[in-house]
């Protein structure tokens, strides 16, 4: 029998046995649990279109893929350059300021695939089935762009079948990772060369004699009383200085994804005299810890530093954790290098619909997402001795070089 797929129009209605079987058997993220699946859906339904596919190999279960269809505001996607010519072109450039794109991927699942198959080796016959169930779907839709985000170098091997169907492969925003070499952060500064630690202990000494209070809340019912619609707004005021911007999440994402991920979610809080001034929600999902999407009071963000001690307490809380992978985000790479992170380059399939989108993605693909250059890690480790006489693990520096 050929492989074959079904569609799904909610992931309320998905084949949720054969799901979890693909899930069990391949190496995916918490990004493909129906918990945080349903957590998107029903706060972006608004703005997005969902579909989830299962592709079956004789009746078996062999892959599944999160679909969302969206519209992106190119101007603040793209290359700064073609993002100037975007905003200050009236003409024709104006009508693809606004795409509609239809994508492997959900929302808030920042640097994570949404697509899992079980075993790799059959990637071809799966990834032309997905291919067809998309162009359709893109049809039917009127969409510009079908995009797969976002893959590893490990994964471009098993993805290349969608070079030969006319995809592009581009670089997207690398991800930033620590190595939990460490019980705690203060174990961490200790291994630090002495220029790299009083960097951190100015910061830290920003916050003494202020009453400003470090929190972590874990019970859902703290987290929903504390984020509030204003302290909401200062995502949004992160939001705005990013260095690449997909999509926009309503504070019902975040709602959501504490109601659904009770024993997972964390948030941790910076207050002053009561009052919420920065934020850091983070997801602590078996051996990965994952520091997802913040917000600062940019106000007092010189005053305070808000947005390095906000890492550190972030660092410190994965650490204590004892997890074998802290994700650290996608953005401000330059300073999480500094930190000592170390970054893993991602990509980004997609191809045009018609000949003219066809064109544009084929010839100017790189300059569809900004490039932002993967990292290396900064050298900010003392000696192995050193760190090993500090109470920490020796840290494998060849290691930390992606």
């Amino acid at each position: 029998m050929p492989y074959t797929y079904r569609v799904f129009d909610s992931i309320d209605d998905v084949d949720l046995a054969s799901w979890e079987r693909v899930r069990s058997e391949s190496a995916v993220s918490i990004f493909t649990d129906p918990r945080f699946i349903a957590a998107a859906e029903a706060s972006m339904k608004q703005s997005c279109r969902f579909w989830y596919v299962v592709v079956y190999d004789d009746g078996r279960p062999a892959a599944f893929a999160c679909l969302t269809g969206m519209t992106i505001d190119l101007a603040t996607l793209a290359d700064p350059r073609l993002a100037w010519v975007i905003r200050h072109t009236p003409g024709m450039l104006s009508r693809f300021r606004k795409l509609k794109v239809i994508m492997c991927g959900l929302p808030g699942s920042p640097g994570e695939k949404c697509l899992a198959l079980t075993p790799t080796n059959i990637s071809a016959q799966v990834l032309s089935l997905l291919d067809a169930a998309l162009c359709d779907l893109a049809a039917r839709s009127a969409m510009d762009v079908i995009a797969f985000k976002e893959f590893g170098k490990d994964d471009l091997e098993w993805m290349s079948p969608l070079l030969s169907s006319g995809y592009r492969c581009i670089t997207s925003l690398p991800m930033n990772l620590f190595r939990p070499s460490f019980p705690d952060f203060s174990h961490y500064c200790a291994a630090l060369k002495t220029r790299y630690r009083q960097q951190i202990n100015r910061s830290t000494r920003k916050l003494t004699n202020t009453g400003v209070e470090l929190a972590v809340l874990t019970n859902p019912q703290d987290i929903l009383r504390a984020y509030t619609p204003e302290v909401h707004a200062l995502y949004y005021q992160m939001a705005a200085k990013a260095d690449l911007n997909l999509e926009i999440l309503p504070i019902k994402f975040f709602q959501e994804l504490t109601s659904r991920l009770v024993d997972e979610i964390e948030l941790i809080t910076y207050s002053k005299d009561s009052r919420i001034i920065a934020f850091g929600w983070c997801l602590h999902a078996g051996a990965t810890y994952s520091m997802l999407y913040a917000g600062i009071d940019y106000q007092l963000n010189d005053e305070l530093d808000l947005y390095f001690n906000l890492m550190y307490a972030g660092l410190d809380r994965a650490l204590r954790k004892g997890v074998s992978r802290i994700e650290v985000g996608q953005a401000a790479g330059v300073f999480k290098a500094r930190l000592g992170c170390y970054s893993e380059p991602l990509y980004v399939f997609a191809k045009g619909l018609g000949p003219l989108m066809s064109r544009i993605i084929h010839y100017g693909a790189g300059l569809l997402i900004a490039q932002v250059p993967a990292h290396r890690p900064s050298d900010v480790f003392k000696s192995s001795v050193d760190i090993v006489r500090s109470g920490a693990k020796p840290v494998d520096h060849g290691s930390l070089v992606s």
